[in-house]
């Protein structure tokens, strides 16, 4: 089909007027004339002045556990203790023979009495039954006893308290095995519904970072059968330590390296962020899961393997851990074969000037969150609180992009909601001036960036790329005439998504039906 009759944004050139797509990619772009004649045939479709771009990519989701989510117990707007189980009582009478309760999304930093619910509460408002409720940055949870009983082990693990918190192993082995506790069924509907979320707001392409503290291998599977039933693109990555059993689990489900969530350490609102000095508002460092040696192990193998090795890295000894285990892996294998593999890490919050060169030069992608940012930057908000004037370092996305790091935009889905727009704005309005980035950078970051970081060159919309595209209704107005992007000042409305095609294939379609025909 041939698109016309609005603007078509490319990347790093001018807009045009018309794109063809034939055979699930770009056949042509360019005037209409020019597309007609590049590929005449086609059915043609007015846009009726909407705006087409490439479409997002979320480089970092967890599709199964987002949906179990939307389907369970919202806790993001709780106001204390007693307001969170107030919720629970009602969520479970409403339907007592539930099984398990799961919940996400407290915050206790602002609450009057600013601690956790305790397991006696749980157990008292959740009328006996199984609960789990993960903090909000979901490195941490608070759980009854019924879900201790159904899960036994956890208790005397590293991060076990008998009054119901669970934060690192112990927090780790309880939610990897929450699978016992649902079913297929729910799991595979729960990672549908994150992908129909996604493809609504204009994103065609997600990366799934699973491991064994997430999940079982399984779920690598089940989000990789919804995104092929529904047509959106899945990216599939392992978190677990390089070793032959790894390998073999990486290959069985088709993901694309060992990458993403295998944790080096944990997250700042859980106070397991590892940190070089101790936290601000309370003692120790946090916790850091993997050594110097376990690191450079791991991403040795991944680069005599070719594949992508990476870890989920926050705080400044973790961070820094992981860019030295690079450097090391460098020194014994060479900066082209690091370079190849196409390593990766997630977060990278706390990290050292210094240390982004050596990113850049071998290439190894940031997956950074810009709703991180606009969640708990600031100089009064968790950053600040939690390590003080450390974290007016934090976050560095302008730095990153200058000193030449590969940056993808992600989600971290659930611990910030599926985005397409809004990851741009954030990153757009960096808490910090000195780290906010133009639209059209930041355009390329949740695009063509997500694309190059899987090792694929989709996202630019030239001819022979992979047709992932979305249509959009904004006022014409907003838009910059030089490179069609709406301008997203504050007060702008952000784009609504009329259409989204992956691989060609309408995954979304809401305002142009002419687009299914």
């Amino acid at each position: 089909m041939i698109l016309h009759g609005g603007t078509v944004v490319l990347p790093d050139r001018s807009p045009v007027a018309a794109v063809a797509v034939r055979d699930g990619r770009v056949a042509a772009v360019g005037t209409l004339e020019e597309v007609r004649a590049a590929d005449p045939g086609g059915r043609e479709v007015d846009l009726e002045g909407r705006l087409v771009t490439p479409a997002f990519v979320d480089a970092h989701v967890h599709a199964v556990q987002n949906g179990l989510v939307a389907a369970g117990l919202d806790l993001h707007d709780v106001t204390s203790v007693e307001d969170l189980l107030a919720r629970l009582r009602v969520y479970v009478d409403r339907d007592p023979g539930r099984g398990i309760v799961l919940g996400q999304g407290w915050d206790d930093r602002s609450w009057p009495d600013p601690r956790p619910p305790s397991r006696a509460e749980l157990d008292e408002a959740g009328r006996g039954h199984a609960v789990y409720l993960a903090r909000v940055d979901v490195h941490s949870a608070v759980v009854s006893t019924a879900l201790l009983n159904a899960l036994p082990g956890v208790e005397g693990l590293v991060g076990y308290r008998p009054d119901g918190l669970l934060t690192q192993d112990a927090h780790h082995v309880c939610r990897g095995r929450l699978d016992q506790l649902t079913t297929d069924a729910a799991r595979r509907t729960a990672a549908e519904v994150t992908l129909r979320e996604a493809a609504a707001l204009g994103v065609a392409e997600v990366h799934e970072l699973g491991g064994p503290h997430l999940g079982p291998l399984a779920d690598l599977t089940r989000v990789v059968d919804a995104g092929r039933a529904l047509g959106v693109r899945v990216v599939g990555y392992w978190g677990e330590s390089a070793g032959a059993e790894a390998f073999a689990r990486m290959t069985e489900v088709g993901a694309r390296g060992l990458a993403g969530d295998l944790c080096v350490d944990g997250a700042i609102g859980s106070r397991t962020a590892a940190l070089v000095d101790d936290y601000t508002d309370g003692p120790g460092r946090g916790a850091q899961y993997l050594d110097l040696d376990a690191v450079v192990d791991h991403l040795r193998a991944c680069t005599e393997r070719g594949v992508s090795g990476g870890f989920h890295c926050i705080g400044d000894a973790g961070v820094a851990t992981a860019v030295e285990g690079l450097r090391r892996v460098e020194r014994e294998l060479g900066a082209d074969r690091v370079r190849a593999a196409r390593h990766r890490l997630e977060h990278v919050e706390m990290v050292a000037a210094a240390d982004l060169p050596v990113l850049a030069r071998l290439g190894v992608t940031a997956s950074v969150q810009p709703g991180f940012d606009a969640a708990w930057g600031g100089p009064d908000e968790l950053y600040a609180q939690r390590v003080g004037d450390r974290a007016r370092t934090m976050n560095p996305f302008a730095s990153m992009l200058r000193s030449g790091v590969p940056v993808a935009f992600g989600t971290d889905t659930p611990v910030t909601a599926v985005a397409g727009w809004q990851m741009v704005r954030d990153a757009v309005d960096h808490r910090r001036p000195d780290e906010r980035i133009g639209v059209a950078e930041a355009f390329a970051c949740a695009t063509v960036a997500g694309h190059r970081a899987a090792g694929d060159e989709a996202g630019t919309l030239a001819p022979g790329s992979p047709a992932h595209l979305a249509v959009w209704e904004v006022e014409p107005e907003l838009l910059d005439p030089r490179t069609g992007l709406p301008r997203l000042d504050p007060g702008d409305a952000l784009p609504r998504c009329a259409a989204t095609l992956a691989d060609g294939t309408v995954v979304h379609a809401d305002g142009l039906p002419a687009l299914r025909g």
